[in-house]
């Protein structure tokens, strides 16, 4: 590695009896300012004064580079894709490579390196006790971590924690908020890295730093556990992608990794509707599309997204096929229940297989949004609860403790408290089964199970009549 200059020399060189400003111009650059330095006269002999002098000249010749580079590189070429190119030629030449492309290799990287860290650098007065005060170079902390960042990806030293979350992105089949929330949990990592100054690299990120990180969230997002635990879990989606794929990541660090935080009181979860609200909500003066979607998440259990994605197509043979969601793997079944058939062929009449059920709630033009489809039809319905009185509020809760998954809360509890075995209802809601998989095509045993159990399911009165609420049950959901 090239000798370090004295400080007080810094960019200057003694030409005859002057001191002229002297800045290195990289390979890059230098077709497009003609020449391998740029130079300055300062017209002094005295080396205290051609300090003073230097910076803003050192300013504007380092304008004049960066300017240069930008317009050769182009904008696909970042510091992080070079240092990666670089790291495959170090590999090459470790195994084969002569010392001279050895050293020319390493001078290249030590040139680019030193550009980063010396980028945006502030100017400093530094005492001497013989010469006196003079401005000296200081480089900027964040410079200083995307230098060291880059000679060690370079020398293969190194992964960047965000080399491989665009492709694992890719792979992942979840919503848009889904994929929104690892966005943020890469985020907030990288910051975390920032701020304590750890190398934002795969292999500096072991099990005590994990959980580091886990103490440090509350303090820097001021969030509550449970959504802090929701971005630790994507974290540890993520390193289980890097641990199958690359060996930077030996194991997945983050697996069990959780922030603590207090247990909900029993009164303060959400929970199913009862029979007397979800017949106020249903005899309420809901608009026909509201009454059509509440309709079918009573008597389904599907989750509101999959209701409004649904198509024409997906209603074929008694059925309704949901896309999966949140932890399901695959598109589900669901017999349509006797009360829904009416609904359903209302919906689809005169409509062509990929035409919407529910042309009401379109998709999100938007491709950069984060919002789901059902984000429009979620306030509707919750403008509409409200309006029909029901609600479940508890100051310092954000969410009401009946809402649209209280629907579905409902359906499971109606299918447990009439007998269902559990491993069917798992079936019939996309909860985590093994062994059952209701087949639409072959109306086996199973389906057959199936249509029975879904038609135990009875709406509460809907004429006006005394509504009676069986013994509680509550659901999971």
């Amino acid at each position: 590695m090239p000798r370090q200059p004295d400080p007080k020399k810094a960019y200057l060189e003694l030409h005859g009896t002057t001191w002229r400003v002297s800045v290195a111009v990289p390979k890059e650059a230098r077709k497009a300012l003609g020449t391998g330095r740029l130079k300055h006269n300062l017209g002094t002999d005295s080396l205290s004064v051609a300090n003073v002098l230097k910076r803003q000249h050192v300013e504007r010749f380092k304008r004049q580079i960066q300017d240069a580079l930008d317009a050769s590189r182009g904008p696909s070429r970042s510091d992080l894709n070079v240092a990666l190119e670089l790291g495959k030629v170090a590999g090459r030449l470790r195994e084969q490579g002569t010392p001279e492309e050895w050293r020319a290799f390493t001078d290249a990287v030590y040139e680019r390196q030193a550009e980063i860290r010396w980028k945006d650098a502030r100017w400093i007065t530094v005492e001497d006790p013989e010469d006196g005060p003079f401005e000296q170079e200081q480089e900027r902390p964040e410079q200083a971590r995307k230098a060291d960042l880059f000679s060690d990806v370079a020398y293969g030293r190194a992964t960047p924690i965000d080399l491989h979350h665009e492709a694992y992105l890719a792979q992942l089949f979840v919503t848009r908020r889904t994929k929104s929330d690892d966005e943020r949990a890469l985020k907030l990592i990288l910051q975390w890295c920032a701020r304590d100054g750890i190398p934002p690299s795969v292999e500096r990120i072991d099990g005590k730093r994990a959980y580091a990180f886990a103490d440090a969230l509350k303090e820097m997002t001021g969030l509550d556990h449970v959504t802090l635990n929701k971005y630790i879990g994507r974290l540890s989606s993520y390193w289980q992608y890097l641990v199958q794929r690359t060996d930077a990541a030996k194991t997945n660090v983050f697996a069990g990794v959780v922030v603590k935080g207090p247990k909900k009181p029993h009164d303060q979860k959400e929970r199913p509707f009862s029979n007397g609200e979800l017949a106020r909500l249903l005899l309420g003066p809901a608009t026909p599309h509201m009454s059509d979607l509440m309709m079918i998440g009573a008597l389904t259990g599907a989750r509101l997204d999959a209701i409004v994605r649904l198509r024409v197509c997906d209603t074929a043979n008694r059925c309704l096929l949901f896309q999966p969601q949140k932890s399901e793997t695959t598109a589900r079944y669901v017999p349509v229940h006797p009360d829904l058939a009416a609904v359903i062929a209302r919906r689809t009449a005169g409509k062509a297989p990929s035409d919407d059920l529910f042309p009401e709630w379109p998709p999100v033009t938007d491709p950069n949004s984060k919002r789901e489809r059902s984000f429009k039809a979620s306030n509707h319905f919750t403008d509409y609860r409200r309006s029909v009185g029901v609600s479940h509020d508890i100051p310092g809760v954000r969410r009401s403790l009946v809402n649209f998954h209280s629907f579905r809360r409902w359906f499971i509890s109606r299918l447990e408290q009439a007998d269902v075995a559990d491993s069917l209802i798992a079936a019939v809601v996309g909860h985590k089964r093994s062994g059952i998989t209701l087949g639409v095509y072959s109306e086996g045993p199973v389906m057959g199970s199936a249509r029975r159990a879904v038609a135990k399911v009875r709406l509460p009165p809907l004429d006006g009549s005394l509504v009676q609420e069986p013994d509680q049950v509550i659901a999971r959901s």
